[in-house]
């Protein structure tokens, strides 16, 4: 008995010192300037929540369904411009904050839209596991209704102000995910606000969880090393994580679905954006979400990486957001 409690305790000391390896990276000291395409700025969620304050932006909590709180930070510029969308972004698993998606209202922010940045479950200000044992188990199930909440209030937000209902959403790895099972969810169970939902922008998105936790853990670990500058360890840390990976956590996400067939049910158009060199989720996950989606169009990024797109390339990126964006509306 005592022998299999130390054993016990010894997996749950590798299970903190692994989620630590994937939680942490250090930062590099906050450089002065704001700029919305820096990384160490991006991660500075307090001082980029004073800057977009200081320029107009305000906090909404949200209740979802399963009665949690998701803290979301609102742009409306109604009062400057006749306003033609909002642009509701989801962010990834990590680091998951509203702040972090901000680069899309610095491209943006001359145009006629109004902007919402959530932070997903767990994170940030939001209610919520994330980094803990049944929080990495239950990952994928109810985010959505993350999206869904918010979907909804900017389609009541909208209605009650008399501003346009039209609504496009950017969804990023892990919130391109579950954007489609919002998107596919609202079709079924609020027809009247689906029908505001006029395109989908999904960014390094995949299938599901199961199709790419490995390739995930392995590229993490392989980033973890470089980073610690211990890259003779990669293939045993990669080997580490991967097999706590499959004896904790694989089971439970082979059971969630996959969002192949929520794919195939939504009406919007759809923008796939995904870089060609992606080494967390390679872009062969996304050929039959392609393949399924009704109205699909694509840009394959050249010399980018996972989940880098919109800050290696942001001139392009804006360009094919903003004619994805007038061609849905």
């Amino acid at each position: 008995m005592k022998t299999k409690a130390i054993l016990i305790i010894i997996i749950i000391i590798i299970i903190g010192l692994c989620t630590l390896f994937i939680a942490y990276r250090p930062e590099k000291q906050l450089q002065p300037c704001v700029d919305f395409y820096d990384v160490t700025f991006l991660r500075n969620s307090p001082a980029v929540e004073k800057v977009l304050k200081d320029r107009g932006f305000f906090e909404v909590d949200l209740t979802t369904k399963d009665n949690l709180t998701i803290n979301t930070i609102m742009l409306d510029q109604s009062s400057n411009m006749d306003i033609c969308a909002t642009i509701i972004s989801c962010p990834g698993f990590v680091p998951g904050r509203k702040e972090g998606m901000t680069t899309l209202y610095a491209m943006l922010q001359d145009q006629p839209y109004n902007f919402i940045f959530i932070d997903s479950r767990g994170h940030g200000k939001s209610d919520g596991e994330l980094l803990t044992l049944n929080g990495i188990k239950e990952y994928g199930k109810h985010q959505y209704l993350d999206v869904v909440a918010t979907i909804q209030f900017i389609a009541d937000y909208n209605k009650t102000h008399n501003l346009k209902p039209d609504i496009i959403i950017h969804g990023l790895c892990a919130g391109a995910f579950h954007t489609i099972k919002a998107v596919a969810y609202l079709k079924k169970e609020d027809p009247q606000t689906y029908a505001c939902i006029k395109g989908i922008i999904f960014d390094s998105g995949w299938p599901a969880i199961i199709d790419v936790a490995e390739t995930v853990v392995r590229a993490e670990a392989a980033s973890r090393c470089k980073t610690y500058n211990i890259s003779f360890l990669e293939k045993y840390a990669q080997t580490l994580v991967v097999q706590i990976y499959r004896f904790f956590f694989k089971e439970h996400h082979s059971k969630q679905e996959s969002i192949t067939q929520a794919m195939n049910e939504i009406d919007q158009p759809i923008l796939f954006i995904h870089a060609k060199d992606d080494l967390f989720v390679p872009i062969d996950h996304v050929h039959p979400l392609i393949a399924t989606a009704k109205k699909p169009a694509t840009w394959f990024v050249q010399d980018s990486s996972h989940v880098a797109n919109h800050l290696k390339h942001k001139e392009k990126y804006k360009q094919q957001m903003q004619e994805f964006i007038h061609a849905s509306l």
